[in-house]
């Protein structure tokens, strides 16, 4: 079996468009996580975000022209996978969430796939291989996010414990997957006859409803998710219908940069710009004072950003 070669793929670049696209679901992924220190840490506060959304941006299928008849069934299967990564993604994320601070292990979930992508879609050959200028990129972008936390006083109640990073790794695991099999998804449609934005918008949708399928029987499973879910139906509360919106909202623009770019690795780096905005609206609205390996993380990560969007 060959290796892959070591001279950079041509393609792996980036259009301005889709860069623009991942700016503006990085502030609104930065944000909703701002927002979402109101909401329950809990799988069955996703499992309602993500069907609620699911159902309100329902008639997306209709203005894109998706037909259950002329969908490949290629696309079943790489669907049902990205339900259920998408699904592990939101159990690691709530369940980590509850046993530490969100300022450490956020940078550290958003971290991990920009390196495990990469590496995961080499093994497959579904990536392809990445100048050096890119994979140095990828390194310093995590590296940034690594040193981040470090500049954060955490109260000593809230110490992050080793399940709560094992639950890190799954969700991190769980992006990783849904990264390079929504990819996968998106392009089936594509050949299908569908445009970039149009595959995007109406794979957000079916994404959606198959994660929130994937995570309910998770739910009836474990006594304190069912428990957490008849409290929330009990309250009407309306956040999580807010949060799906939101969370539907920012990953649409992910789908529809995927569609339009032709290596996940570069999308999912620059996605993490989420990470600095988020480090500014902290500073703005929540009168954070970062230190100084807060701002070192800072810097690491913009070279790295700048570093991935260069062109090849």
């Amino acid at each position: 079996m060959s290796l892959p070669s070591s001279v950079p793929d041509p393609a792996f670049s980036i259009p301005p468009l889709a860069l623009t696209l991942l700016g503006v679901s990085a502030v609104l992924h930065a944000s909703w996580n701002l927002l979402g220190k109101r909401g329950r840490p809990s799988l069955a506060f996703f499992n309602l975000a993500m069907l609620y959304g699911g159902l309100l941006y329902l008639p997306i299928l209709l203005w894109s022209g998706w037909s259950i008849s002329q969908t490949p069934m290629a696309f079943w299967g790489w669907l049902a996978a990205s339900g259920l990564c998408q699904a592990l993604y939101m159990g690691g994320l709530a369940w980590a969430y509850a046993r530490g601070d969100i300022s450490l292990l956020y940078p550290l979930a958003r971290a991990l796939p920009v390196v495990m992508v990469p590496v995961v879609g080499l093994m497959l050959a579904l990536e392809p291989w990445p100048s050096g200028l890119h994979l140095t990129g990828f390194m310093l972008i995590m590296l940034g996010a690594l040193l981040m936390p470090r500049g954060s006083r955490v109260p000593t109640s809230s110490r992050v414990t080793l399940p709560a990073l094992g639950f890190v790794l799954l969700a991190a695991l769980g992006t990783t997957g849904y990264s390079l099999v929504d990819k996968q998804a998106v392009d089936v449609l594509g050949v299908s006859g569908m445009s970039a934005i149009q595959a995007g918008a109406s794979f957000m949708v079916l994404q959606a409803l198959a994660s929130a399928a994937w995570m309910l029987p998770i739910v009836a499973l474990i006594p304190d998710e069912r428990r957490e879910m008849r409290l929330i139906l009990r309250q009407i509360d309306m956040w999580p219908c807010l949060t799906g919106i939101m969370m539907m909202g920012t990953y649409g623009l992910v789908l529809v940069a995927m569609a339009m770019s032709s290596n996940v690795s570069q999308v999912v780096a620059l996605r993490q710009l989420s990470i600095p905005i988020g480090v500014l609206l902290g500073i703005l609205y929540l009168g954070e004072r970062p230190g100084g390996w807060r701002l070192a993380g800072l810097a690491i990560l913009l070279s790295g950003l700048v570093m991935v969007a260069w062109p090849s």
